[in-house]
This record gives structure tokens, C-alpha cells and sequence, in this order.
């Protein structure tokens, strides 16, 4: 995230962020979705509270968290303040894009009777505490000015050399394959010059270069080890490290 966008973001206080989260808690269910869209505004038109929940993702494996959470068709918060923020804002992003729809949300894992009551349900159990542990992270960064979006800058700058480290390991694997199997000189000096083409773009932090030879290792691999399962297994993980560095 581009530090120029941060900072033209609005700085002052959370009273926007936190009166969201009440009404959110507060509404009845035909009014929710709205309520929702409002309060991912506020995020957003607020630097520290945008830096605040990018930092909390990093790094956050939602589908295992959302896993973790379900038991007997019920829905828990983790215990840990920063996971429960991230699965909370995930969830509801989800919701207001139309990928997972409140009411199925609810009947899934806070069935009732009534709908209200449902949704009642869901404003204590999951908005309730939400909105305590963002006070609480919130407090805490007001009380030791906390520069928030630094904060956030550096946690992703970490985020990107793992992503980058991760990707040349599955590139020396892959280079280890083709000196094994690969019997043509030629074929495998070009595979291998194919692959460091893009260890170079990692290494050089070539954003443009990284995605072009990239391409050229997709295609590479596909042609000498369609077939193979380890290649291909090791090639996804290259695959999910590029698509990570390219967004």
C-alpha cells in the first residue's frame, strides 16, 4: 500500500468507527446489511483504523481460521484479540460483497426461530467482543503513539521478503529437478535459464519482471513436467508466492 494513499486518508479520531460498530449491534436484521457497509467505510476513510486491519491480515489464513471457529453448526471467536478482529472483518466483507449472504451466515451457525433473534445473536457473539478488542488495540495505540501506518509498512515489508525467500526456495527445487531429469543439454540450459531469469527478478524486487518471467516458467514447467506430482506440487507454492508479490 502506497504511503501517499495512507496519509490522504482522514487522521482524526475513531467516534465514526465505533459508533458503526453499535448501531451495527444494535439494528435489526433488515436494516444489517446496510449498517455493515457503513461501518467498512469508516475503515476505509480512516488512515490508522485502515493500517490497524491491513496489519491483522497479514499473513491470515481465513479459510483455516473459519474452520477452526465452527463446532456443532456454531460459530466461536478465537480467544486471540488479533485473529478474532481478522476473521470478524473478513466475514464481513464477505457479507457486504455478496459472496456469503447474512441470512445463510446466520441460519448456519446461529440458528433460531425468529431471524431478530438470530441476528441478535450474531451482535453479541461476534459484533460485541469485535468491537471490544478494536477498542482495546485502538487504546493501546493512542496511548503509546503508535505510528500505525509505519507500523503497517514495515509488517508488510516482512511479509513481502518471506513471500520472495519462500518463492527462490521452489525455484532451486525446481532447477534440482531438471538437472535430474531433463537428459537434453540445450533443453535443460534453457529451463534452467528460463527459472533464474525470474530468481534475478526476485532478487532485484523487478515488479514487472518478476510477472513476464514468471510466464515463461509456467510455461516451461508445464511442457517438461506436466506429469510429475512433486514438480507440480512445488509449483503451486511458487505460483501462491508470485500472486502474493504482484498485488
Amino acid at each position: 500500500m502506497r504511503r501517499d494513499y495512507l496519509d490522504s486518508m482522514k487522521a482524526d479520531g475513531f467516534g465514526e468507527f465505533l459508533t458503526a460498530c453499535e448501531n451495527l449491534r444494535n439494528c435489526k436484521y433488515i436494516l444489517a446489511e446496510s449498517k455493515i457497509t457503513a461501518l467498512l467505510k469508516t475503515i476505509a476513510d480512516n488512515k490508522q483504523l485502515y493500517s490497524m486491519f491491513g496489519a491483522s491480515l497479514l499473513g491470515f489464513d481465513y479459510k483455516t481460521v473459519f474452520s477452526e471457529c465452527v463446532s456443532n453448526n456454531m460459530f466461536t471467536l478465537p480467544t486471540d484479540p488479533k485473529t478474532a478482529i481478522a476473521i470478524v472483518f473478513r466475514i464481513l466483507m464477505d457479507i457486504d460483497s455478496g459472496k456469503m449472504p447474512l441470512r445463510n451466515f446466520l441460519e448456519a451457525y446461529f440458528y433460531s426461530e425468529s431471524v431478530n433473534e438470530s441476528y441478535a445473536r450474531f451482535g453479541l457473539e461476534i459484533v460485541s467482543p469485535f468491537e471490544s478488542y478494536c477498542r482495546m488495540f485502538i487504546s493501546q495505540a493512542e496511548g503509546e503513539n503508535a505510528d500505525m501506518s509505519q507500523r503497517y509498512d514495515d509488517m508488510g515489508e516482512k511479509y513481502r521478503n518471506d513471500l520472495k525467500a519462500d518463492a527462490l526456495v521452489c525455484l532451486a527445487a525446481l532447477i534440482d529437478y531438471a538437472n535430474e531429469a531433463i537428459s537434453g543439454v540445450y533443453d535443460r540450459a534453457e529451463y534452467t535459464a528460463c527459472l533464474n531469469g525470474l530468481v534475478k527478478n526476485i532478487k532485484a524486487d523487478d515488479g514487472d519482471g518478476i510477472i513476464s518471467s514468471y510466464l515463461g516458467v509456467k510455461y516451461a514447467v508445464a511442457y517438461f513436467f506436466k506429469s510429475n506430482p512433486d514438480v507440480n506440487e512445488i509449483f503451486k507454492k511458487l505460483e501462491y508466492n508470485i500472486k502474493r508479490l504482484s498485488e
